[in-house]
């Protein structure tokens, strides 16, 4: 299993960053998690293009995760495919398709509506791996998904979300962890006000996890502080189109 990060930033982020959005490779099959603005553009620099994607999955309806979906839908149609999304339920497609003027568009998506569950809930089996997904704690309905690999590789995506259980649970015995670490030390009321979590409480779920590689991303326009790490957890810092091998982390 390989993770290939095609942006690492927030919606309020240095644009540099580009929104959060990750391609992860088991075998013959790529998913595609999370698609907000400029995630074509993206995916075509770390040299992928629509007709390589098996699955998108869906965190949340915010724009910094959803907007991009319509240019990937533009293009497939072009290519004379169907893009298989997965996401939350209130993932309103049709009106996000028909305010952008493009409904005829929205064809081109066959949508699978997931109903967040705290519960680990278990929505695409394949032969190369099987996705699980379990509801985060943000502003609006969202999803954390986990992959197991038929390699025997294994990752969690928290999405955006304040520190839980929910998460904790979904990781536990997982190779990696990529949790979004919109503040620093220190901000942690204003980073809850809006449903996001700090650099250090990543590094304490990713902890109480067992896990012992955390990827953060999602930092907004301070650069992430990473404090209070300590020897059991190893950090690694995401970059655009650079392939981290799940398989090679020890």
């Amino acid at each position: 299993m390989k993770v290939i990060p095609l942006g690492i930033g927030g919606w309020v982020s240095n644009p540099l960053l580009g929104n959060v959005s990750l391609v992860v490779e088991i075998d013959k099959s790529r998913i595609l998690i999370d698609a907000g603005e400029g995630t074509y553009r993206a995916l075509r620099m770390c040299g992928f293009d629509v007709d390589d994607l098996d699955l998108i999955l869906i965190t949340h309806r915010h724009g910094d995760h959803v907007m991009g979906l319509a240019t990937l839908a533009l293009f497939a149609r072009l290519k004379g495919i169907t893009l298989k999304v997965y996401g939350p339920r209130d993932v309103d497609l049709e009106k996000l398709f028909d305010v952008l003027g493009i409904p005829q568009y929205l064809s081109a998506v066959d949508f699978h509506p997931i109903d967040p569950s705290p519960e680990p809930l278990t929505v695409v089996i394949s032969h190369d791996y099987r996705v699980t997904a379990v509801l985060a704690d943000h502003t609006v309905q969202t999803l954390a998904y986990r992959i197991d690999g038929s390699d025997g590789s294994c990752i969690t995506y928290s999405s955006d979300t304040r520190p839980t259980k929910n998460i904790i649970n979904l990781a536990r015995s997982c190779t990696l962890l990529i949790h979004e670490a919109s503040g620093n030390p220190g901000t942690e009321e204003v980073s809850h006000l809006h449903g996001h979590s700090t650099t250090s409480e990543a590094i304490q779920v990713a902890r109480e996890a067992g896990v012992k590689y955390l990827m953060p991303v999602h930092y907004y326009v301070e650069p992430p502080i990473l404090s209070g790490v300590g020897n059991d957890i190893n950090i690694i810092i995401p970059l655009p189109c650079m392939p981290l091998d799940i398989q090679k982390l020890k």
